[in-house]
């Protein structure tokens, strides 16, 4: 072998020992910007998950409640009933009864699942309805 050839292959060995064990440290920067995707992904959904159930929810009260001769009360416990077959996709849920003369609205208040620490989504949905009454 010549002088030459060897000192190249000299080089380029010293030249690829600086990049010795970058691979781990790259994958491990890439993996924490993924995790945060994926758990921001699942909060999204959470938090729809949560307003979906806080809506069929009120409308479900707002169904009842506007019936004829029907009272907030009962509207109350439709919701309450709905919430608790559902599961607790929806934290702490508040349910509010406005009722005027001729419209009744329902508004369902609580907070999402987090799986973010130190994060809390809240999500409030309304449905409003006539209510039902001889003319």
């Amino acid at each position: 072998m010549s002088r030459t050839s060897t000192a190249r292959r000299r080089r380029w060995r010293i030249l690829r020992r600086g990049d010795r064990g970058a691979s781990p440290v790259e994958l491990a920067i890439v993996s924490l910007g993924l995790l945060v995707l994926t758990f921001s992904v699942i909060q999204v959904g959470l938090v729809f998950y949560a307003r979906s159930l806080a809506h069929v929810a009120a409308t479900q009260a707002v169904n009842v409640a506007r019936g004829y001769g029907a009272t907030d009360e009962a509207g109350r416990q439709k919701a309450v009933a709905f919430l608790n077959r559902a599961g607790d996709g929806l934290r702490n849920p508040t349910i509010t009864i406005r009722r005027t003369g001729t419209e009744v609205t329902v508004t369902v208040t609580g907070s999402a699942i987090s799986v973010l620490p130190g994060l809390r989504f809240t999500v409030q949905q309304s449905a409003h309805g006539s209510v039902e009454r001889v003319t």
